[in-house]
């Protein structure tokens, strides 16, 4: 049976590598490995408790990268899988004895990390590896994982974290790696240049149309907020557009504030994992609002809501759009180059603004589930199949 090595490293790859498992699972044997970028271990460095417990659901386990070196394998069990920061001593979370038991792990893992990653690919050797779209520097694990590979002719992959560039794409000049010596698993057209042989479009495999119902169909960890209030409200912060557009958190919170005091509404606001409002101390007294980050997945706030506002180059604006529910694209404030150019979603069946005061409760109308745009931008024009099933039946 051909071998699967899915690398992870955060919350966005982790969502796709389990959407990627959950369809290759009869027919390859599955690998799963973590090499986070913001601690070297699974425990800690994933905080998407639904996620981490739809993996355990379908009996996936995950490696630690370290466990592939016999000093990193044991300091990793005395530090019980949890990094350790001066942060943690002062707060006395941690004694200082285990603030330099994790340095020596750091240190042994760094300075042996060329033989780790011969003894994994050795040891697991893999018909093909999949990693997600991050950079290429000479010295990040990743790429190093990914340059060991191909030197043994084990055929490499970038999977997308989503199709925001997509959208993006629109009011910005983007420059895509063109990673050389890999295949790229492309979420659109946009994502991609004529010149690159090296792309293949698959959409997104977490927005494909039967995955996102049956994400919505689970119940792990659902929210339980004000259930009984007549609008319930999911607003996600979007990351900032790279020079030319802002994540529109100013415009996000002019709306939330204007329904702070409207007693049939409740809301939910889902944090960006890098971008976040500026400043939470007025919205965090606000009755009718719970704020949620990195613990919770964001399928869980399109659950709970009958209403969604997004910003206008976030992909989680897909999910509710597939769902049929009321969808609002709120447009992010571009540099001047990119004041007249529009998202995609301008076009498509979301309510798209671009000031806080055109927000209207009342008026809101469902998204069209086979929407153009969403079939265009998050299913790379596959329509509405299973698209991690289609990639794997061409792989």
């Amino acid at each position: 049976m051909k071998s699967l090595l899915i690398l992870v490293r955060t919350e966005g790859d982790f969502e796709r590598a389990i959407a990627l498992g959950i369809a290759a699972k009869n027919d390859f044997e599955l690998t799963f490995v973590f090499v986070g970028d913001f601690s070297p271990f699974y425990n800690d460095g994933i905080k998407n408790i639904f996620q981490k417990k739809l993996f355990k659901k379908y009996g996936f386990e995950i490696l630690d990268f370290s466990e592939f070196d016999l000093v990193g394998k044991y300091t990793r069990k005395l530090l019980r899988a949890k990094k350790v920061t001066l942060d943690n001593v002062r707060k006395k979370e941690a004694s200082i004895f285990k603030f330099f038991l994790f340095k020596i792990f750091e240190r042994s893992v760094y300075n042996n990390k060329e033989n780790i990653i011969k003894k994994l690919i050795k040891e697991i050797s893999p018909t093909y590896l999949f990693t997600d779209q991050s950079k290429t520097e000479p010295n990040y694990l990743p790429e190093e994982i990914r340059q060991v590979a191909l030197k043994v002719n084990i055929p490499v992959y970038i999977f997308t974290h989503g199709s925001s560039g997509g959208l993006h794409s629109e009011f910005s000049k983007p420059i895509f790696n063109p990673y050389n010596g890999y295949t790229v698993c492309a979420c659109n057209t946009n994502e991609t240049q004529s010149e690159f042989s090296n792309r293949i479009i698959t959409g997104d495999f977490a927005s494909s149309y039967p995955y996102v119902h049956f994400i919505n169909g689970l119940e792990i960890e659902d929210i339980s907020f004000l259930d009984d209030k007549k609008y319930k409200v999911g607003i996600f912060v979007g990351g900032t557009g790279p020079l030319t557009s802002t994540t529109g958190a100013l415009r996000l919170q002019e709306i939330i504030i204007d329904l702070s005091e409207n007693e049939d509404v409740a809301m939910v606001l889902k944090l960006h994992p890098r971008d976040v409002f500026p400043d939470l101390r007025m919205l965090k007294e606000f009755k009718n609002l719970l704020i949620v980050a990195g613990e919770t997945d964001r399928s869980r706030v399109t659950k709970w809501a009958d209403i969604l506002i997004c910003t206008d180059a976030s992909s989680v604006v897909f999910e509710p759009m597939i769902l049929g529910k009321k969808v609002v694209a709120v447009e992010g404030k571009h540099v001047p180059s990119f004041k007249n150019h529009h998202s995609p979603l301008i076009n498509s069946s979301a309510t798209f603004i671009s000031n806080p005061i055109e927000f209207d409760l009342e008026i809101l109308s469902e998204a069209d589930p086979l929407d153009d745009v969403t079939d265009k931008i998050a299913w790379g024009s596959n329509g509405k199949q299973d698209l991690a099933k289609i990639f794997l039946n061409k792989l």
